[in-house]
């Protein structure tokens, strides 16, 4: 890694980006008077910010090979804190800054791209799917895109107003920390995925963890609404709001940081058996390849067949996997003493079986257009009565422009159920695809 540094003190006047930290929020770090020393990196590149800052965090980024100005910027020559800190990005990872940060040539300039294009930061397939149900838009392909909306390149519409004001906190774009309550936690860009709170408990060292082991609260975080695929997963079904059943004539202590109360049910098979997100769901269906997309279904790769399709499509996903393909469909295939073919826990390192499916069951003439969800999802939530109430008279905070402005959305069921999937058929756009029954899950 070549990261970018400045050579002369004629460019160290930089431009305050559009979200810099403010003075307080670091001036009183742990800052001195007057820095005895002049701080290097281990390259002898001028750091003055390590005088002060002692945090630690991971070893990829260490504190002595890139020092703090690389990642945070700022002027690294001045051992003046209110001239340090002229510029400074507390988080490095925000979409609006991420090409002068991470996105800088040597760094991470192709995953940044990938990054922006990614429906978690698009948010193509809510929006043009809300769109062309409330009869916006002709079909809910619409490349409107999250981006589009905070630099007001799309004419407002009702649509647009009730995804901003209620939905518009799911994405990428979002900045970390200007929200209240759990809402602070979501977006941040890069660090949405990457942040996790490490262990170091001495003040002057704590620094956010960067980490490629993404946790898996770290995307429940966002994944437990509409679909609640990261709660049924983890078998967490969203029950009635009465925080029943009582404990010890209290509240259930089974409830969610927005206050949502959930009951234990059965969980997913993999997640019984100790995957989580990351073990199945590689970097390119996640991070994208470059492309924007307008549905899950499309940028998402992996399917059931890819793990369980048998020993030989094992061996092909093998070979490509040690081959010198950029974005393998599995990167995480070892093979066990027994010589069989098993996958490896990216946290953990936990070997995992890959049993084939059965070639009766599965691919008989009946069963052709049946997906495996169809067959093998025993239970999705399913909400009914859902409906909105519309106030034009009161004002609602938009999360995109985080401005109040006038139109109030409020959401309501008549009651959440779990049960028996509903089923429907996807129809694929390409004629070299068939048409699979799947499970209709609403949200």
């Amino acid at each position: 890694m070549k990261p970018l540094f400045i050579q002369t003190i004629s460019i160290i006047l930089l431009i305050a980006s559009s979200w810099t930290a403010p003075k307080h929020a670091l001036s009183k770090s742990y800052a001195l008077s007057k820095p005895n020393k002049v701080t290097k990196t281990l390259s002898g590149q001028i750091d003055m910010c390590l005088s002060c800052h002692f945090e630690t965090p991971d070893k990829a980024h260490g504190r002595k090979v890139l020092g703090c100005f690389v990642c945070h910027l700022g002027n690294p020559l001045s051992g003046d804190p209110d001239i340090a800190h002229q510029g400074v990005v507390l988080n490095p990872g925000d979409l609006r800054v991420v090409n002068r940060t991470c996105g800088q040539e040597g760094c991470h300039v192709e995953q940044v791209k990938q990054v922006k294009n990614t429906l978690m930061a698009t948010n193509r397939g809510i929006i043009s799917t809300l769109r062309f149900y409330w009869g916006e838009t002709k079909d809910h392909n619409e490349p409107v895109t999250v981006e589009m909306l905070l630099k007001n390149r799309v004419a407002q519409s009702l649509a647009l107003d009730y995804f901003r004001k209620l939905c518009g906190t799911c994405h990428l774009w979002l900045p970390k920390n200007t929200l209240p309550g759990f809402l602070s936690e979501k977006g941040g860009g890069c660090t949405a995925c990457h942040y996790s709170k490490g262990p170091i408990k001495d003040r002057r060292k704590k620094h956010p963890l960067i980490t490629k082991k993404i946790p898996m609260k770290n995307c429940v975080r966002c994944h437990n609404r509409s679909g609640r695929i990261g709660l049924s997963y983890q078998g967490l079904y969203e029950s009635e709001g009465y925080g029943t059943p009582f404990e010890d004539g209290d509240l259930s202590s089974l409830q969610l940081e927005d206050g949502r109360f959930v009951q234990e049910i059965h969980p997913d098979i993999h997640f019984k058996k100790g995957l989580i997100c990351i073990d199945c769901h590689n970097q390119k269906e996640i991070m994208g390849d470059g492309k924007q997309h307008a549905h899950l279904y499309e940028q998402v790769e992996i399917r059931c067949v890819t793990c369980h399709g048998g020993k030989d499509e094992l061996v092909k996903l093998l070979n490509e996997q040690n081959s010198n393909k950029r974005f393998p469909t599995l990167n995480n295939l070892v093979k066990a003493t027994s010589g069989q073919i098993v996958l490896k826990g990216k946290t953990d390192e936990k070997l995992h079986e890959l049993r084939p499916f059965s070639e009766k069951a599965c691919r008989n003439e009946q069963h052709k257009s049946l997906s495996c969800q169809a067959c093998h999802s025993p239970w999705v939530p399913q909400c009914y009565g859902c409906h909105v109430r519309y106030d034009r008279g009161k004002t609602q905070l938009d999360k995109l422009s985080l401005n109040e402005s006038f139109g109030h959305w409020q959401e309501f069921r008549s009651y959440m159920r779990y049960e028996s999937p509903v089923l429907g058929v996807l129809k694929k756009d390409t004629k070299s695809i068939n048409d699979k029954v799947v499970i209709l899950v609403p949200g």
